[in-house]
Formats: C-alpha cells, structure tokens, sequence
C-alpha cells in the first residue's frame, strides 16, 4: 500500500472494490450484446468497463466526480477493471494504480461516496453503465496515515439504459410524420 503525504488536509482511501473487509462484485443486470461487450444477467463485468468515485463531504447532499486532474491522483485513476485469470475469478474487480486516491478538500469526518462502472468514454456516454448504492467512511487517512478502504460499499449491477422520454417521443413524432407523408 502506497502512503500519501498530506498538508492540505486531504483524506485518501483505497479505490478497490475487493480487500479484506470489502468483497463488491459488479454484475451485468440483463442478457444483452451492446457495443461490442456480451452480457450476460449476473456474470461479473471485465476489463472493457472503467470505475470511476464520486465523493460527498456534506452527507450525500452533493457528489463531486473525482478527476486526476483536480486532486493529483494517480494518470491510471478512473480505472478499468481487472480481466479474468482463466476461471473468471478477477472479473467484476477493480484497483487503482496505485490503489490509493486523495479525496480533495477533506479534513476531517465522515465522506460519502458512490461508485460508477461504464463500458465507453464517460459515464455519461456510456452503453452499459452502473452505480453503487451510496455508502459511507466514517473517516479518511490523512496525512502519514496507510488509507483505509471502502468498507460498506455494496456489489452493483451495470445494464444497457434505456432510451429517455424525449428520444422516444422523437422517434414517435419522426414516424408519424413518415407516415403522413406517405399517404398524401
């Protein structure tokens, strides 16, 4: 583990959904195949997903997508999860390189966080995507401290979403135009 100087009261947790008291699996929710990833309900996600952490200082009134660029974190952080060793066994896993992420503005207290999972450029943008159930750290390691991990983090599904409302409604309005012009 990776130990983290800190004098500008930040906080450091360790950024992996497996340790010795976090065991959070990430599933496909559905039988799909989309974007070129085969899914398959309750088989665990591989190396084409990315994990990316989103933090709360004020009790989950607010989340902050943590940035490498913003907090001086690691280049490999968001991370891609781990490939599968043959019997599938590391799929469903991620860990940052290095494992430990600093949580920007933190000095003291409890921080909340939620755990995205995606298979494209950004979750925004993504084909399958997935978060977890927010979930609490009572506190953070700061300055010499070794950083804790993501105990109470939850194991969570990704799924293919569904189209919203007004593409829908899009769709609908471009057919029955479609169709009116067909029978003028």
């Amino acid at each position: 583990m990776a130990l983290v100087a800190s004098s500008h009261g930040q906080g450091s947790v360790n950024f992996a959904n497996y340790a010795s008291d976090v065991n959070a699996p990430v599933t496909f929710g559905q039988t799909s195949n989309v974007g070129g990833v085969n899914g398959i309900s309750g088989v665990t996600v591989g190396s084409e997903f990315t994990a990316a952490l989103m933090y709360s200082l004020d009790n989950g009134a607010t989340y902050t997508l943590l940035t490498s660029a913003a907090s001086g974190n690691a280049a490999g952080y968001p991370t891609p999860f781990l490939g599968t060793d043959g019997n599938g066994t590391s799929a469903g896993y991620f860990v940052a390189s290095p494992a430990t992420v600093t949580i920007p503005g933190y000095s003291s207290g409890p921080v909340s966080f939620i755990v995205q999972a995606y298979h494209g450029a950004s979750y925004a943008a993504a084909d399958w995507k997935g978060q977890s159930a927010s979930f609490t750290v009572p506190s953070l390691a700061t300055g010499l401290a070794t950083p804790g991990d993501m105990v109470g983090m939850q194991g969570f599904i990704v799924t293919v979403p569904e189209p919203s409302i007004f593409a829908l409604a899009g769709l609908g309005a471009a057919g029955l135009m479609a169709f009116r012009r067909k029978k003028a």
